[in-house]
């Protein structure tokens, strides 16, 4: 099994942070619940790790990428009966033979140009009565104090109204919730901003253990002030 080059694009389980990890696995641990005994599609599934998480609740789940190294390594990673990979671009997804129960699209919709095209075609891929759940991150937290994305490979990032009013044009019911930090975590933030790190030995450091060991503990979704949270997920229906 190859490594996927590490361009930055997308998350690699075996070279980010625990707390990176788990904000991304958090996501998905959420959609599982949706996810149980249904069609699904993931769009932009990068090494596949989310859509083995799904795999194991879900009937049978397909997953999309279009960058063949990324399908190459999940299949050789995450291997399930019911899961199957397909590298095929979101231009492309007329050519997907299959509707689905539910759509799941992370960390994705900010690297898309032709955005409206995209859920057009997305929600054409829907049974009656399915389910969109989309992610993407807060602009206010992800490119802080900037115009355009700090990150190179987004088009473009979205507040929560302006998140909120795009799937609505597509979609009649758009439930957005927010993801956000714990309270344990905040506090370990500011203990780290304070420098306790730097006069603390390895072995006696109670912020380096936390950040080494973060978990999906160390978040929450949240219906309040979404405006504020890390990431937005909406749950969208016709």
């Amino acid at each position: 099994m190859s490594d996927i080059n590490n361009t930055g694009e997308r998350i690699l389980l075996e070279k980010e942070t625990p707390l990176m990890i788990a904000r991304h696995l958090s996501a998905y641990h959420f959609a599982s619940a949706y996810a149980k005994g249904k069609s699904v599609l993931e769009i932009g599934c990068g090494e596949g790790y989310g859509s083995y998480i799904l795999s194991g609740v879900c009937n049978k789940i397909t997953a999309i990428d279009y960058n063949k190294e990324a399908i190459s390594y999940a299949k050789a990673k995450y291997e399930r009966g019911n899961l199957y990979y397909t590298c095929l671009d979101i231009k492309e997804l007329c050519e997907l033979c299959d509707t689905y129960d539910l759509i799941c699209c992370f960390q994705v919709i900010e690297h898309i140009s032709q955005v409206d095209e995209f859920l057009k075609r997305t929600k054409s891929l829907l049974n009656k009565g399915g389910i969109f759940i989309c992610s993407t991150p807060n602009k206010l937290d992800m490119s802080k104090g900037s115009h355009v994305p700090i990150n190179k490979f987004h088009v473009r990032e979205y507040l929560f109204l302006e998140f909120k009013d795009l799937l609505s044009i597509h979609f009649s019911k758009v439930d957005i919730i927010g993801l956000k930090r714990s309270l344990q975590f905040n506090f370990y933030r500011r203990l780290k901003k304070i420098g306790l790190s730097r006069i603390l030995p390895h072995n006696m450091d109670p912020i380096r253990r936390f950040y080494f060991q973060g978990s999906t503990n160390s978040y929450f979704f949240d219906t309040r002030t979404i405006d504020k949270a890390l990431d937005f997920i909406a749950i969208c229906k016709e």
